[in-house]
């Protein structure tokens, strides 16, 4: 029976949400540009707006192109006079196959459990040059900085060496062991928790070449903050290594923040190599052969020493920042009424692991009603470590009017620069708040004003009435169909208690902080091809939170999982977080392409949360 009225109470909130409501739900698609040359790429962003509850979004048939990434996703949440619109964006990067003029189809999504169609789009493909390559495509350049290019071509100003002259005697594997090399350097072999290290990968190199990575490191124990997209992938440096001097070529520049204390081990990156030599049978003249053979480079594992915090002096209310910060917290107003919503904001500014920082303790009054935290990043990842601010919004309510104090918001990081533990505060907040007028009084005066009614105006002005008489067509409905369905639903609730009788008797395996649960996932990812990657970390992630919370399995999903976290006393941001998490790795399961170049960041992803987790009782 309580099954019943559950499924009445969501059909009655979402008839209440539809008629009241005033938001509603967009699906878009669109893509950029739309004239593009045949070796562009081009974007195609399906785009959902005023959706609370997203099944699935089913793209176009894209057989006109190949697909060189995605879906990667995007939200937002904005505010314009009062109206608060929210988005959700897959986008995929694509080139055309062929010129001409293509329409690609309309695409559907599940939303409530109503399915949605977008609209079609045109896009233009002519067989001029390219004049964009690489600009529309966020992908450019991350995986294979040297896909395609020749890097003794250009620029011109590039020291041609002559080792690439191949001699009697010589071999090729002599000739690449002694003018290329592929290192890992870090700016540091040992730091704190939290503490980041400079990981660069570079290519040392007097061969002519073309280039591509084949092994990212996935860097598994860190978090990890990329700065590919601020180097220049067709320039070099000159370096001397060994007394001798090399065209250095930049593979991969990352800024890594411990999660764990122990020793971590920094994975080597592999270079394929299109190598040209010229080949003289008698010496020096003009009758070279020139050749081209492929050779593999691979940089060597390197071993960090990460430090666990100290507990001496360690604040209460520490949560995990590294770094070196300050805290200002304020209210958009001091006075207001008691029909209106009041907004404290807190701003943490500094350098540390920002990315990982979480909202304060809050010490509120007792007859305040607080809603759900927004977070607002503003991170340079250009800076080592990361700088900015990090804003979290948090409205809230008064009943009852009087004069209210907020103390002061402490805010509490490990300095690793002076190996203490320091705190900072805010100052305190006073508000005011005021008796409201009331609604009804100023309506009065509104419906005094207007003019005459339509016949479905009147209706749809008594909203109330019309919710309570569809309410009751509802209800008549579910009646009718549990008379129907009595029996399958008796039989449904006696294997949910059988379940539930039989879960009652497992005991949940213990936790520790120093255990990798998602080992699984790691070996998938140390295999070549990890086809099972997404349905491997969809079952750990979810096994960790199962016995760390002790959940019903069936519970664990990102439509269900805050209330069980909430109830277990988990700080409200992670819960975000970690249903984020969930709800991309579900993305991921059901949609067709394939994503191997974001297995590493999800697997670096559910790690910190994983984490986080565990400091929220340490």
């Amino acid at each position: 029976m309580n099954k019943i009225f559950t499924k009445l109470f969501y059909c009655f909130l979402l008839l209440l949400i539809s008629i009241v409501g005033n938001a509603q739900i967009k699906f878009i698609e669109s893509i950029s540009p739309e004239k593009a040359g045949k070796n562009d790429y081009i974007t195609l962003k399906l785009t959902v707006e005023n959706a609370s509850n997203i099944e699935q979004i089913n793209p176009p048939s894209l057989s006109d192109f190949t697909i060189l990434g995605g879906p990667s996703q995007e939200s937002a949440v904005n505010n314009i006079n009062g109206v608060v619109t929210q988005t959700l964006s897959l986008l995929y990067t694509l080139q055309p196959k062929k010129t001409g003029s293509f329409i690609i189809g309309p695409s559907t999504a599940i939303i409530n459990g109503k399915t949605y169609k977008s609209n079609s789009i045109k896009v233009s493909v002519s067989n001029k040059a390219s004049s964009n390559n690489g600009q529309n495509n966020p992908m450019a350049g991350l995986q294979s900085p040297f896909a395609g290019m020749d890097i003794f071509d250009e620029p011109k100003r590039q020291e041609r060496y002559d080792d690439y002259i191949l001699r009697n005697g010589e071999t090729v594997q002599d000739k690449v062991s002694k003018n290329m090399q592929l290192k890992l350097q870090t700016s540091k072999s040992s730091c704190y928790v939290g503490e980041p290290i400079l990981a660069t990968y570079k290519l040392y190199t007097r061969l002519q070449s073309e280039s591509n990575v084949t092994k990212n490191p996935s860097f598994n124990g860190f978090s990890v903050v990329d700065m590919m997209q601020q180097i220049d992938q067709s320039s070099y440096n000159k370096e001397k290594l060994n007394g001798r001097e090399y065209n250095v070529y930049l593979i991969r520049k990352a800024q890594l923040y411990p999660l764990q204390a122990g020793t971590i081990e920094l994975e080597a990156a592999t270079l394929d190599n299109k190598v040209t030599f010229v080949k003289y049978e008698n010496g020096i003249g003009n009758n070279g052969t020139m050749f081209s053979e492929n050779v593999s480079l691979s940089s060597k594992p390197s071993s960090i020493n990460v430090l666990p915090l100290p507990d001496k002096n360690k604040p209460s209310n520490f949560n995990g920042a590294v770094g070196n910060f300050k805290i200002e917290a304020s209210v958009e107003r001091n006075n207001f009424s008691t029909d209106e919503t009041g907004k404290l904001l807190i701003t943490i500014t500094g350098s540390g692991n920002m990315q990982l920082l979480t909202t304060p303790e809050i010490e509120w009054p007792t007859s305040f009603e607080v809603f759900e935290t927004k977070g607002t990043d503003n991170i340079n990842t250009g800076t080592i470590p990361l700088s900015g601010s990090k804003m979290f919004e948090i409205p809230f309510a008064v009943s009852t009017l009087g004069k209210y104090t907020i103390p002061k918001i402490s805010f509490s990081f490990f300095d690793p620069t002076t190996r203490m533990y320091k705190t900072v505060s805010s100052v305190e907040i006073n508000i005011n708040v005021s008796k409201g007028v009331g609604i009804a009084a100023n309506n009065t005066s509104i419906k005094e004003k207007k003019a005459p009614l339509s016949l479905l105006n009147r209706i749809f002005s008594n909203r109330w009435l019309v919710v309570l008489f569809l309410a009751w067509l509802i209800l008549t409905g579910v009646i009718i169909w549990m008379r129907n369905e009595k029996k399958k639903d008796n039989k449904i609730k006696s294997a949910v208690v059988e379940e539930k009788n039989i879960s009652t008797e497992v005991i949940p395996e213990p936790i520790s902080s120093n255990r990798n649960y998602l080992e699984k996932t790691a070996d998938c990812l140390a295999r070549e091809n990890c086809i099972d990657f997404y349905t491997l970390i969809n079952e750990e992630m979810k096994g960790f939170l199962k016995s760390k919370y002790y959940l019903p399995k069936e519970i664990i999903n990102s439509k269900t999982l805050g209330a069980a976290l909430d109830k277990s006393g988990v700080d409200n941001s992670l819960i975000l977080q970690t249903q984020a998490l969930l709800s991309d790795i579900e993305w991921q399961l059901y949609t067709p392409f394939e994503r191997n170049e974001r297995l590493n960041e999800m697997y670096s992803k559910a790690q910190t949360i994983i984490q986080l987790h565990h400091r929220q009782y340490d």
